[in-house]
């Protein structure tokens, strides 16, 4: 082998390189000069040491996926040169790369509804990211990907997982990879992630949220990796605006979904609260919420139980009221948003006269759901509805 195929030579090219790099200073001559040594670039290390056993391999890009990747040396070398990382901890980054066979990927799903301002650490693996308004910002996910058109202020969950191995040398071409690789946590986990993120939005904020859509990144010193690949999945409706969250509260409930062992009735509830938000018109918003209160509020009977609507408003009632002033109020406001979901249903219209102000029921409905959140569990309705004179007013009121 030649000394032109050494490792040091390797070294000592790229130093040729960063001093052709040092000597450009606009743009316009960067992207000029960039386009051609990049092929340069590459035909070099493609046959120099370490890189000349990677020039095509099969990368693992997780949950069974792959690619074979090849003659990307010029365009990864130039990236590096540009954050000013010498030639040798440049040949010394893909060693260890190689070393490790283990790469990290996020899964990036932009968050439509509500305003993320500042990065959110929510553990193992999971954060919120803000968006960013400069190119060179650590939080650069708008730049790395063609996203479509979102609402101002959007931000993004993003969910780190790893791969090993991450790729395998001389694949064959008619086979593709001989063997396997491991996904740490699976595609599963990450949805059911995703999932319970946006219900805990929909408690953090008031408007509708939805993720449609992911798109896995690959660290992008990473030579040996394969990103950009975009998943969808279906949604109700398109939020428009991102409206302000509690970032404290999402986080909080976050925790507290994660902790809930009884069954879907209240993550169910969440949903339907999400889709009444999203909904155009009073009468779907009306049918929407008032199944959330009823899911939430009746998990315990069958719908063959009556006075559906007495129950509804005296448990939240009970549940949220301090006073019998408050317990009377909530009654009240609980009675009218099952009337109107009643009608909407029955007769597929509210009435003029109808009392519900569904902005109010939603703030409701979301401090039922943040009630049972925090109580970690269900209430006993029984034993919490047992205040028999108070009970018996607000009886004699819905009558």
């Amino acid at each position: 082998m030649s000394r032109a195929d050494t490792a040091s030579d390797a070294v000592a090219f790229l130093r040729g390189i960063a001093g052709e790099l040092a000597e450009i200073h606009r743009g316009s001559d960067y992207s000029l000069w960039r386009d051609e040594a990049k092929h340069r670039v590459d035909q070099y290390l493609s046959r120099a040491e370490p890189f000349s056993d990677f020039a095509t391999c099969w990368v693992f890009s997780g949950d069974g996926g792959g690619s074979l990747v090849g003659g990307r040396f010029g365009e990864w070398a130039i990236d590096r040169l540009v954050e000013k990382i010498a030639p040798e901890d440049i040949v010394a980054l893909f060693t260890n790369e190689v070393s490790r066979n283990a790469a990290v990927y996020e899964e990036v799903s932009p968050v439509l509804g509500i305003e993320i301002n500042e990065p959110c650490e929510l553990g193992d693996g999971v954060r919120l990211v803000p968006p960013a308004a400069d190119i060179f910002s650590a939080f650069d996910y708008p730049w790395r990907y063609s996203w479509p058109s979102m609402p101002t202020g959007t931000g993004f969950l993003v969910q780190s997982y790893k791969v090993t191995p991450a790729f395998e040398q001389h694949p064959s071409e008619a086979n593709g990879p001989a063997g396997t690789s491991i996904t740490q946590p699976a595609s599963s986990a990450r949805d059911a992630i995703r999932r319970r993120f946006r219900l805990a939005c929909l408690l953090g904020s008031s408007g509708g949220v939805e993720l449609p859509m992911s798109v896995i990144l690959s660290d992008r010193r990473a030579l040996l990796s394969a990103d950009g690949t975009m998943s969808g999945r279906p949604f109700a409706a398109h939020p428009l605006v991102a409206f302000p969250a509690d970032l404290a509260t999402i986080k909080t409930a976050f925790g507290q979904l994660a902790a809930l062992t009884e069954g879907d009735s209240l993550p169910r509830a969440i949903d339907r609260l999400g889709r009444s938000r999203l909904a155009i018109h009073p009468v779907d918003r009306a049918l929407d919420l008032g199944m959330a209160a009823e899911i939430v509020l009746m998990h315990d009977l069958g719908t063959s139980n009556t006075e559906i609507t007495y129950k509804i408003g005296s448990r939240a009632a009970w549940l949220l009221g301090e006073g019998a002033v408050e317990r009377t109020k909530i009654f009240d406001e609980m009675k009218h948003l099952y009337k109107a979901r009643s009608d909407a249903v029955h007769s597929g219209v509210l009435p003029p006269k109808s009392k519900v102000d569904l902005d109010l029921a939603d703030q409701l409905v979301v401090r039922v759901m943040q009630a049972i959140l925090q109580r970690g569990s269900f209430p006993d309705w029984t034993s919490l509805t047992l205040g028999a004179k108070a009970d018996a007013i607000l009886y004699d009121r819905q009558q």
